[in-house]
């Protein structure tokens, strides 16, 4: 033997009978047939699979595939519906110089100036008193009536938006400055862009019982403000706010022995509820009762309240609403 042939260790005719080579030429054919008919019924029992759970193998539309940690892009927003809110100058005014005569007014900005309005037939009409002219009124911050030609208000007028106090005797024809009623009216700062608000007496700012005050009202002996969860009085003895819970509140009349407010959120009632709390001054037990409902008033509105003469009225919206039993009962005036 050859070294070459030393080295090579395969021939053909060495070969080991495998598993297959035993199988006869029909045993052969029988296993063919066999493992073809097993892939054949894999085939129909995935497609009955899919049939089953809604989907044709057929089916040629593409199923957005699910992600998680963000939002798919074929995937629409669903439409989100806000609350409704209050104008941006949320405070309005109303005052009552008798049964008849009442005027009212809206708080405007130094850019849109505030509107004032009379009416001589309980509110059923309104004239608007022209104030451009006469002092260039642009905001409003209190206004009183003490007659039914005389009106007191304090507000900013003129094109550098100064604070003053303005009073007409004859119904709002002529107007003179009266710079004494900033030291002798309580009134409310306008909101500022952080959301506060301070509180003028005595022509000196007092720190509000919360940070923004929505609803302010005074006389000559009290002042009561209302913000978004509380209502409170100023103790001018100790010179500190006395406050009982109440949220909600919309407006806030100071009567005599009483206060009396609007507010929503009022359990039974679907407008704004209208209620008391009796007392010459505010404590810390003091509990409102429940007067009256007005089912139609706007909830998402701003409001004021006034008296005179037997006679309340609510200012809300674009409705005027009349009481002539306290409270008790109302309706829209003009109705």
């Amino acid at each position: 033997m050859t070294p070459k042939q030393s080295r090579s260790t395969y021939r053909a005719g060495d070969r080991k009978e495998t598993f297959w080579d035993r199988l006869g030429s029909k045993r052969r054919t029988l296993a063919i047939i066999g493992l073809a008919l097993f892939l054949i019924a894999d085939v129909v029992l995935v497609g009955l699979a899919l049939t089953a759970n809604g989907r044709s193998t057929d089916d040629p539309t593409q199923r957005p595939i699910p992600t998680f940690g963000g939002t798919p892009t074929t995937t629409a927003s669903p439409e989100v519906t806000e609350e409704p809110v209050a104008d941006e100058a949320t405070n309005r005014f109303i005052a009552a110089g008798n049964a008849t005569v009442l005027w009212r007014a809206t708080q405007g900005t130094c850019e849109a100036p505030a509107v004032v309005e009379r009416s001589e037939d309980a509110g059923v009409t309104w004239a608007v008193i022209p104030t451009a002219q006469a002092f260039d009124l642009r905001v409003v911050y209190a206004l009183t009536a003490t007659s039914e030609d005389e009106v007191q208000l304090v507000g900013s007028a003129g094109a550098e938006c100064a604070v003053g106090g303005f009073s007409s005797a004859d119904a709002g024809d002529t107007w003179d400055s009266s710079p004494e009623l900033l030291s002798t009216v309580a009134y409310q700062t306008p909101v500022a862009p952080d959301g506060s608000s301070a509180v003028v007496m005595a022509g000196q700012p007092v720190a509000a019982p919360c940070p923004a005050v929505e609803v302010l009202a005074a006389d000559e002996t009290r002042t009561v403000t209302a913000c978004s969860a509380v209502l409170a009085e100023w103790d001018a003895s100790n010179g500190s706010w006395t406050a009982i819970p109440f949220a909600g509140i919309h407006a806030v009349e100071l009567q005599p022995e009483q206060i009396l407010f609007a507010a929503r959120g009022v359990t039974g009632c679907t407008g704004l509820g209208v209620l008391r709390v009796p007392g010459a001054t505010l404590t810390a037990t003091s509990a409102p009762e429940e007067v009256s409902c007005i089912a139609d008033a706007d909830l998402a509105a701003p409001a004021a309240l006034t008296s005179a003469d037997g006679v309340s009225w609510l200012w809300v919206g674009d409705t005027l609403f009349s009481s002539p039993d306290g409270g008790v009962s109302w309706a829209s005036v003009g109705s």
